[in-house]
């Protein structure tokens, strides 16, 4: 049991599992159900619950803390009961800070997912939304490299409340989370990929940077199937950005225009979508 929650008026519960409800302010939103499915086996050969979940008492029920996986397992198994540790008096931000310092800690929970839960928890924290954390963090990075000129007392606070803030999960800096503001910005794909365990964040990242969603699918599968290193995703990705893509290289623009009675016709090849499209737009209006 982590010691983030474990103390001596807490005890172990058998509880209904009809009673236990999500989180209320995050939850894990990217699973593999396989794992869930290998974890279900696994207690079915042992038929017991090595370790138990953790909740916490509220007005209707328990709202589970950690142990996701453990009581989507059981819920394969049948089981109308799970043991779990059962929290008295736990505040809404107490409940956070033990449920990612578990996920972090036990349940390897994907970067997009921790990134999400660590931004709601400072949010939480400093008593403003999810976005607001991210506007802050962007400010930071944009007086780190320069391009601010210095930040104001009050936001020069603001990053010291949060330094104290992501101490308290140990393996998070401001730093950290400044350099992964990226992964909001990752193409659907990678970041589908990302959810799924498939690539880390460094991988994502560079997998990204190919920016056409057809080779972005054409290089996860690579990966995946040959199990490539950051070294030779990295080579790989260098190599198709310095070649257009097929798309490109078989797109055309024919376009036609006349000129008080005379005709010009115009051909361009190798451009993208996007140029095309500007392009066309120009045309029309000569």
């Amino acid at each position: 049991m982590s010691g983030v929650y474990a103390a001596s008026d807490d005890k172990v519960e058998q509880i209904e599992i009809t009673q236990i409800r999500a989180p209320k302010h995050h939850d894990r939103r990217s699973y593999s159900q396989e794992e869930i499915e290998a974890l279900s086996r696994n207690i079915a050969s042992t038929k017991r619950l090595l370790q138990p979940i953790v909740v916490r008492r509220v007005e209707e029920g328990y709202e589970r803390i950690a142990g996701f996986r453990r009581v989507e397992a059981v819920k394969l198994l049948g089981w109308e009961k799970i043991s779990a540790v059962v929290l008295e008096d736990v505040n809404d931000q107490e409940a956070m800070l033990i449920m990612l310092s578990e996920n972090m800690q036990r349940e390897d929970l994907n970067p997009y997912d921790q990134t999400v839960g660590i931004l709601q928890y400072i949010g939480l924290s400093l008593e403003m939304d999810i976005e607001a954390v991210k506007k802050l963090l962007y400010r930071f990075r944009n007086a780190d490299s320069g391009v601010l000129k210095g930040l104001d007392e009050k936001t020069r606070a603001q990053r010291a409340q949060m330094e104290q803030i992501t101490q308290r999960l140990g393996q998070i800096s401001v730093s950290t989370l400044i350099n992964r503001l990226k992964i909001f910005s990752l193409s659907p794909k990678v970041l589908e990929a990302l959810k799924e365990g498939s690539i880390g964040y460094s991988a994502a990242q560079e997998i990204n940077k190919l920016g056409d969603e057809g080779q972005i699918m054409l290089l996860i599968d690579e990966v995946l199937a040959k199990k490539l290193p950051l070294r030779e995703i990295k080579q790989q990705v260098k190599e198709k950005k310095g070649k257009p893509t097929k798309a490109s290289a078989d797109s055309k623009v024919f376009y036609t225009l006349s000129d008080e009675g005379g005709w010009v016709s115009l051909v361009v090849e190798n451009i993208s979508k996007a140029q095309i499209s500007k392009l066309e737009n120009f045309l029309k209006k000569l």
